[in-house]
């Protein structure tokens, strides 16, 4: 396939207009689920830590997410709940959707804050049901060995303390690369996630539609409208004719013809990410730097769009690595990270999408296409991050009863990829956010667009 630039018109999608909310019953369908899943397992009790970075797997499970401070869920195999907080967090647990237990543990608190009215951790956790010989799996944000715990030592200590015996890294439970039960989604979190990717998307397209020289990237950063969404990640905005990273949050400098830019926004279960060089249209490749460029963006793009070629429900993950790897020009670039990623709340739970891998791609996950290239001999500012979910016939059929409109926009989404794009894609795969696809190689004149032809 080859890659043309084509001055193209992207579709207007629309989107959700209130913010879709999660019922309080699938909250408990998740506790539930957990519960199986503990018993599965052998073991006796979890524990699920969380603070503000850190607080996806306590609020996919509780609805309730700490702010400012540390928290601990405590989930028993027979069903007792306990949410453990600090001061500025127990005012906001009447809006917590589940039945839970709360207790107030002030040592959660921030610093110089009251200490005088609550227990310490330790008999709150023995109220909460652990016990000596109970066995406790810790659950906080990254699987390690069972035997490595990386949420506080304090906690892991008071827990070890409590139950005669260490705690167990329980990560796996909710964020395994292929039966994480924190992968599944509702058609109501599917609904959530395409809200969150409208805001994201459309986002980064106002931001892009308003690139001039002179402009400073604090000023474009206005561009960007969580729509009432917490953040995944930074906003991030670099300009340069050299960018180290793309990770920066957006600062002083002004954007000059011929730099390189990058930009990307996250919020609760969506990303969008640009990058490419500030020049007015197909001429401004014919430098020596622009003539590197265009040959990344064609190699790059083809790597994409081999990605998306592969992915469907019961796609081997390794096929997907190997489908990307074999389309890169080895010579030109390497991949940063994994070529794609589960989206949750948090930007990154895991990545299947491992050389060799044998692992399936469920129905009912939410992917990013997230394919970082990395310059062999110079830097390159060539990105393009989109999230989709990937459904089989069953879910489609779920999502085409109970959210219509939804629906038929994740199919035109896909459509406008097959027709006006040139991408191949399963039916299983429906896009998200309202620039599916739609690479910018001209970032002063964003109707130029990148689309794939046969040769």
């Amino acid at each position: 396939m080859r890659v043309s630039i084509e001055k193209l018109e992207i579709p207007s999608f629309g989107g959700p207009d209130l913010i879709p909310e999660i019922p309080a019953r699938i909250y408990e369908d998740r506790l539930q689920r957990l519960r199986e899943r503990i018993a599965e397992e052998n073991y006796d009790a979890v524990a699920i830590y969380a603070d503000r970075e850190h607080s996806a797997n306590i609020s996919w499970l509780t609805g309730f997410d700490p702010r400012f401070e540390e928290a601990l869920f405590i989930l028993t195999r027979e069903g007792r709940r306990t949410l453990i907080v600090g001061n500025e967090c127990s005012g906001v647990l009447d809006s917590v959707p589940i039945r839970t237990k709360n207790a107030l543990c002030q040592e959660f608190s921030l610093m110089g804050q009251d200490r005088s009215r609550s227990w310490d951790l330790k008999p709150l956790l023995k109220r909460a049901g652990l016990r000596r010989g109970c066995k406790c799996g810790l659950i906080g944000w990254k699987t390690l060995l069972a035997v490595r715990i990386e949420t506080p030592a304090y906690i892991a200590d008071l827990v070890a303390e409590t139950c005669g015996t260490k705690p167990v890294n329980a990560n796996d439970l909710l964020m395994h690369s292929e039966q994480g039960l924190r992968l599944f989604n509702e058609p109501e979190q599917i609904a959530l996630y395409e809200y969150a990717a409208v805001k994201t998307s459309e986002s980064v397209l106002s931001l892009l539609r308003a690139i001039r020289p002179g402009i400073r990237e604090f000023e474009l950063a206005r561009h960007f409208d969580n729509g009432g969404l917490p953040l995944s990640c930074h906003p991030m905005i670099s300009t340069g004719r050299n960018i180290p990273n793309g990770m920066a949050s957006p600062g002083n400098d002004r954007v000059a013809v011929g730099d390189r830019f990058t930009t990307a926004f996250g919020v609760w279960g969506a990303l969008t990410c640009r990058a490419g060089l500030v020049i007015r249209g197909p001429a401004g490749f014919a430098t020596p730097t622009g003539r590197i460029h265009k040959k990344v963006i064609e190699n790059y793009l083809s790597v994409v769009r081999a990605w998306y070629r592969e992915i469907a429900s019961g796609a081997q993950t390794g096929d997907v690595w190997a489908a990307a790897d074999r389309a890169r020009d080895s010579g030109l670039y390497t991949f940063c990270v994994n070529p794609g990623h589960y989206i949750s709340l948090d930007e990154w739970v895991c990545s299947p999408f491992i050389k060799g891998s044998r692992m399936k791609v469920p129905s009912s996950v939410a992917l990013q296409q997230d394919i970082i290239p990395v310059g062999r001999k110079t830097s390159i500012s060539v990105n393009m991050e989109d999230g989709i979910v990937v459904a089989d016939a069953s879910l489609r059929q779920k999502l085409r009863n109970q959210f219509p409109a939804l629906y038929q926009r994740c199919v035109a989404r896909r459509t406008f990829m097959r027709d006006a794009l040139g991408y191949e894609l399963s039916d299983d795969v429906l896009p998200l956010n309202n620039i599916p696809g739609a690479y910018f190689p001209c970032l002063l004149d964003t109707r130029w667009v990148c689309r794939f032809e046969s040769q």
